[in-house]
C-alpha cells in the first residue's frame, strides 16, 4: 500500500485536548523505525524511535472498539529492558513488524569483527589477560579474543541451576551465525566423564532429602540453607584425566593463580540419577580429590555420573568453544572459531537478562511476525494476561523458556505445595518458531483445578526445536492448569520430554513429534505423574516417531497417574509405546504401533511395602481436590469437590467410591493388619487408589512390534490382574504392508486392509480412521 494512503489511517494522538471517545472499529496506527527520533510524531513519515514511545502515545487510547497497532519497520532494536505492557491502559494493541519486513529485537550485542585480535597478539604482563597461559598450546594459534569489558558488554554469571533449583538466568551465550558455541570443556562433543574416569568418594544426602516430602518433620528446608550443604567429593581414576584435571581448581586454601588455575569451573551433567540434570562448582583440587560446592539435587552415585568439566579456559581446544573471564573484572573473551577465524562470521553475546515484552493485566494484546533474538532469561511473559496472542514470531538464543504465561511457586514439583498462578485465559501462541532454546517452549498455566474453572489457553501450528539445551524438565508445553490445549505443533530434536502435563481436562492432539528423549532415560515424550486427580487429559492423532531407545516410552503414566486418555496415535520406532505405573483408568485404544519394541509395560505399587513410594505426595495431592474441608490445607470446598463428581462422574463413575487407604483414625495405611488396611482393602479393592482398576489397552494396530511387558517383580500381580481383558484386540502383522497400511499417509487401504474382518475393528473402524487421522493433518498448517 503506497505510503500516502498508510498515513491517511494514523490518528492524531497528540493533541492537547483528548477527543470524546466514538463508536468506531478504525485503528489507531502508530510506527516505530530504527531511524525514528525522539519527540517525534509516530506517523509513518516521522515514526517513533522506540516501542516504548509508541507504547506511551497509545496509553489510555484503545478499546475492544477501537484497538491500536503499533508497526515496527524492518531492522535491528538493540534492547536493553524489558517492553512493559501493564493493564486497561496498554490493552487491545497489536505490535507488528510492518507487513512485508521483519523487524528484530536483539538481547545480543554484535561483537565488532574489528576487534577481535589474535591471542598471540595480546601484550604480556597486562592484569586482565593473566589467565592467557591456561590457553593450551595446540591450539593456540587458532584461538581470538575480545575485551569485552572495554565495550561495556555485560558478562553476567554462571548461576546453580538444574532440575527442581530455582531457575535463574544462564550466564551469556556465544551466538555464531545464529548458532550457539560451546562453553569449553572436557571431554569434547557427546563424549562424558563418566564412573570409568571419576569416582565418587563423598556423597552427602542431596537437596531431594530435605524437602517436605522426605523429612521426618513434614518441613522444608529453606533454599538458602539449601545451597549451603556439601557438594559430592570426587576421585579421578582415568589417567588421561588425572592428568589435566588439576588445572580445573586451585589447591583447598591457596591463594588462587588465574595464570595457574580456573576460577570458576563447573561439573555440568547427571549426578545421582540419569533424568535430571545438575551443576556443581569446582573449589578445590589436592592430593586426589575434586570437591565442589553446592549439593547435588539427588546424592550423587557413581551408577549415573556422566557430566563434563565446563567453563575451564585448560579445555579449550576444539572448534565453536569459548571462554569468558571474570576473574578481577577482566570480561576478556576466548575463542576458538570454526576453521580457525572469525572472517566473514556474524559473532554475538546474549548480554540481555530478562523478557523482551512482559504483559501484566491486559486484554486483547497481539504480538505479530517479530524476531526476538537472545537473553539469558525467558523471551515473553505473561501475567494476569486475558485473550492475548503471540502470533507468527521467531524466539531464539534464549536461556530459559521461549515464552510463559502464568508463573509457578518457589516449590519443587514433586511436592505437593507446588502451585501455579496469575495464568489469565484465553490466551495463545500461534504459527511461530521457538528454537535454540535453553529451557523449554511455552510454559502454560492457566485454570483452577479446585474449582476445575478452564484456563483455555491455545498453542497451535507452532515448530519447536532444539529446546532443554541446559536444563532438563524444560518441555515444549509445560500443560499445567485446566483446560488448556496444545495442537498442531511438530516438536523436534531436543534431548528431553516434549510435553509436562500437571493438570486436568488438556488436549495433546494432532502434533508431530521426532527425534526426543535422546539423551536420557526413564523418560517420556508426554509425562504426567504423581497425582491420581490428573484427570481426562486427552492425547489423540498425533504421530510419536524415532524415540530414543535407552529406556524411555512416548506416553510416561507415572507414580499414580489416573485418567489419561490416549487414542489414535501412532508410535513409530519407540522403545516403549506406553508406561502404565500404579495409576487407574487410564485408557488407551485404536492405537497404530510400528517397529516398537513393546507396546508398554507396567509397574505395580504392589512390589513395594506401606507405605508406597511418594505415598506423602500423592495422598496430601488427592486429598488437596477431594477430601471435603475449608479449602486449607490439603483440602477442598464440599462445593468444589461436587463440582468434580458432576463433571466427571459420568466419564469415572466410580470417582466417589475412590479412597486412600487409612485406618480409622485417618492416618495412611503403613503396614497390612487383620482388622484395619487389610490385604483386600489395600491391594484388592479396585476403588483403593494403590489398585490399578479400571485400566483398558484395546484395539491396537501392531507392525513389526512387541507384546506388552507384564511387570514381573510384583509376586505375579500384574496390571491384567485387575482388568481382565487387558490388551484386548491386538491384530499383529510383521510389516506395514502386511495391514496395508501407508506410513507415509498414515492411512490404510480401504479395500485390502485385513482390519475389516479383524474382531474389535471393522471396516467402519477403517473409514473413521481414514477420516480423522492422516499425516497432511498432523503439525503446523503448511
Amino acid at each position: 500500500m503506497p505510503k500516502r494512503v498508510l498515513s491517511a489511517l494514523v490518528v492524531a494522538l497528540l493533541a492537547t485536548t483528548a477527543t470524546p471517545a466514538t463508536a468506531t472499529t478504525e485503528k489507531t496506527v502508530v510506527y516505530v523505525s530504527p531511524d525514528g527520533r525522539e519527540g517525534a510524531t509516530g506517523t509513518l513519515e516521522d515514526p517513533f524511535a522506540t516501542i516504548e514511545g509508541a507504547r506511551d502515545a497509545l496509553a489510555g487510547r484503545t478499546s475492544e472498539r477501537s484497538p491500536g497497532v503499533v508497526y515496527l519497520r524492518e531492522g535491528v532494536y538493540q534492547t536493553s529492558k524489558t517492553v512493559e505492557l501493564t493493564g486497561k491502559d496498554n490493552s487491545y494493541v497489536t505490535y507488528a513488524s510492518y507487513p512485508g519486513e521483519k523487524a528484530e529485537l536483539a538481547g545480543v550485542t554484535t561483537l565488532a569483527p574489528g576487534k577481535f585480535r589474535r591471542l598471540s597478539e595480546v601484550p604480556d604482563g597486562e592484569a586482565k589477560w593473566s589467565s592467557k597461559s591456561r590457553v593450551p598450546e595446540a591450539a593456540a594459534a587458532d584461538v581470538y579474543v575480545y575485551d569485552l569489558g572495554a565495550e561495556g558488554i555485560p558478562t553476567g554469571q554462571i548461576n546453580k541451576n538444574g532440575f527442581n533449583w530455582k531457575a535463574q538466568p544462564f550466564a551469556p551465550e556465544l551466538i555464531t551465525d545464529d548458532a550457539a558455541q560451546t562453553l569449553a570443556q572436557y571431554p569434547n562433543g557427546d563424549e562424558k566423564l563418566d564412573s570409568s574416569h571419576i569416582k565418587v568418594k563423598e556423597a552427602p544426602k542431596g537437596a531431594r532429602d530435605y524437602f517436605s516430602d522426605k523429612t521426618s518433620d513434614g518441613t522444608t528446608l529453606p533454599y538458602e540453607d539449601m545451597l549451603e550443604l556439601p557438594g559430592p567429593v570426587y576421585t579421578t581414576v582415568d589417567p588421561a584425566a588425572t592428568g589435566r584435571y588439576t588445572t580445573w581448581a586451585p589447591p583447598p586454601g591457596g591463594t588462587p593463580d588465574n595464570a595457574a588455575y580456573e576460577t570458576d569451573g563447573w561439573l555440568s551433567g547427571y549426578f545421582g540419577n540419569n533424568y535430571a540434570n545438575d551443576r556443581v562448582r569446582i573449589v578445590s583440587i589436592a592430593d586426589g580429590d575434586l570437591r565442589t560446592q553446592y549439593p547435588t539435587m539427588y546424592a550423587a552415585t557413581d551408577k549415573w555420573t556422566s557430566f563434563v568439566a565446563q567453563n575451564a579456559l585448560s579445555e579449550l581446544d576444539a572448534e565453536g568453544e569459548y571462554y569468558i573471564d571474570r576473574w578481577n573484572d577482566a570480561d576478556t573473551l576466548y575463542y576458538y572459531p570454526p576453521g580457525g577465524t572469525v572472517e566473514g562470521k556474524e559473532i554475538s553475546l546474549t548480554s540481555f537478562d530478562a523478557p523482551f515484552f512482559e504483559l501484566e493485566g491486559v486484554t486483547g494484546v497481539t504480538l505479530k511476525d517479530l524476531k526476538l533474538n537472545g537473553t539469558t532469561g525467558t523471551g515473553v511473559r505473561l501475567l494476569d494476561a486475558e485473550s492475548c496472542t503471540i502470533d507468527g514470531l521467531e524466539i531464539l538464543n534464549v536461556s530459559m523458556d521461549a515464552v510463559t504465561i502464568g508463573e509457578a511457586g518457589d516449590a519443587i514439583t514433586a511436592v505437593a505445595e507446588y502451585r501455579t498462578s496469575r495464568g489469565g485465559h484465553r490466551n495463545k501462541v500461534i504459527n511461530s518458531r521457538l528454537h535454540d532454546l535453553g529451557g523449554g517452549g511455552v510454559f502454560t498455566a492457566g485454570g483452577d483445578r479446585d474449582s476445575l474453572e478452564r484456563g483455555g489457553h491455545v498453542v497451535e501450528h507452532n515448530e519447536i526445536y532444539d529446546f532443554s539445551k541446559l536444563a532438563t524438565y524444560t518441555p515444549a508445553g509445560y500443560m499445567y492448569g485446566v483446560g488448556n490445549t496444545f495442537r498442531y505443533n511438530h516438536v523436534h530434536d531436543a534431548p528431553h520430554m516434549a510435553i509436562q502435563i500437571m493438570g486436568n481436562d488438556m488436549e495433546i492432539s494432532h502434533n508431530r513429534f521426532e527425534n526426543l528423549v535422546t539423551h536420557a532415560s526413564d523418560q517420556g515424550v508426554i509425562y504426567a505423574g504423581r497425582d491420581y486427580t490428573y484427570l481426562n487429559n486427552v492425547v489423540s492423532y498425533n504421530v510419536f516417531k524415532d524415540i530414543g531407545a535407552d529406556g524411555n516410552q512416548a506416553i510416561y503414566m507415572d507414580d499414580g497417574m489416573s485418567g489419561m486418555v490416549v487414542h489414535h496415535n501412532v508410535f513409530d520406532n519407540v522403545q516403549h509405546g506406553l508406561f502404565y505405573q500404579s495409576g487407574h483408568s487410564n485408557v488407551a485404544s485404536d492405537n497404530v504401533f510400528k517397529d516398537v519394541k513393546y507396546i508398554g509395560h507396567d509397574k505395580l505399587y504392589h512390589e513395594n511395602e506401606l507405605p508406597v513410594p511418594n505415598s506423602k505426595v500423592v495422598v496430601e495431592r488427592f486429598n488437596d481436590m477431594l477430601k471435603p474441608g475449608d479449602g486449607t490445607g490439603f483440602t477442598n470446598t464440599r462445593a468444589n469437590i461436587e463440582k468434580w463428581y458432576r463433571h466427571y462422574g459420568r466419564q469415572y463413575p466410580n470417582i466417589r467410591d475412590w479412597y486412600v487407604p487409612a485406618a480409622a483414625n485417618g492416618e495412611i495405611c503403613t503396614s497390612v493388619g487383620t482388622t484395619e488396611c487389610t490385604e483386600s482393602y489395600v491391594w484388592s479393592d479396585p476403588d483403593s487408589v494403590y489398585v490399578p482398576a479400571h485400566n483398558v489397552l484395546t484395539r491396537s494396530v501392531s507392525i513389526g512390534t512387541g507384546d506388552f511387558a507384564y511387570t514381573d517383580d510384583a509376586d505375579g500381580v500384574s496390571v491384567k490382574t485387575f482388568n481382565p481383558d487387558f490388551d484386548s484386540y491386538n491384530v499383529k502383522r510383521a510389516t506395514a504392508g502386511e495391514f496395508g497400511f501407508d506410513p507415509a499417509t498414515g492411512r490404510f487401504d480401504a479395500k485390502t486392509t485385513p482390519l475389516n474382518s479383524a474382531d474389535g475393528f471393522g471396516r467402519a473402524w477403517v473409514r473413521q480412521w481414514n477420516a480423522h487421522f492422516t499425516l497432511d493433518g498432523i503439525g503446523p498448517r503448511r
